[in-house]
């Protein structure tokens, strides 16, 4: 399953990028998210509680960042992730761009998601809801964290 996201955020371009540049930081901005650590420079373990649908989800998995590219303020990672309890697996390569917009600064966003197991019986109608929730969520929470002094 395929998503495109874009979102303006009223900062500029560097100050969006480097708060991308901080994923331990940024990734806080995801709602759900409960902890992010580092394993090494481009692997981090996290936690991420959702409900989708009727179901209460905690997926915990890695992130492996496989491009952090400054020149072009382009994000891409892999994340997989599995929740104890439903059998199944979530495998999305995502791809984050930060681009000059008219008020700030605007995001975009490419995933290509593959949702396996009972976790892929939710239908591809519910999954795109929460995901185009969570990503306007993070965008507003992300908004929030640039606006914020230091």
């Amino acid at each position: 399953m395929e998503f495109e996201f874009r979102s303006p955020l009223p900062a500029p371009v560097h100050h969006v990028w480097a708060a991308l540049e901080d994923i331990e930081t940024v990734a806080l901005c995801i709602p759900g998210v409960v902890r992010v650590a580092r394993e090494e420079d481009d692997r981090y373990t996290g936690a991420l509680r959702i409900k989708v649908g009727p179901v209460a989800l905690e997926l915990g998995g890695l992130v492996t960042v496989e491009l952090l590219d400054a020149a072009t303020r382009t994000l891409r990672f892999l994340g997989e992730a599995k929740d104890r309890r439903v059998p199944g697996q979530i495998k999305s390569r995502a791809t984050l761009v930060v681009s000059e917009h008219a008020d700030g600064s605007e995001l975009y966003l490419h995933s290509d998601t593959h949702i396996l197991g009972k976790l892929g019986e939710f239908g591809q109608p519910v999954v795109r809801r929460k995901t185009e929730q969570v990503l306007r969520q993070f965008t507003e929470n992300l908004s929030k964290q640039l606006g914020e002094p230091g």
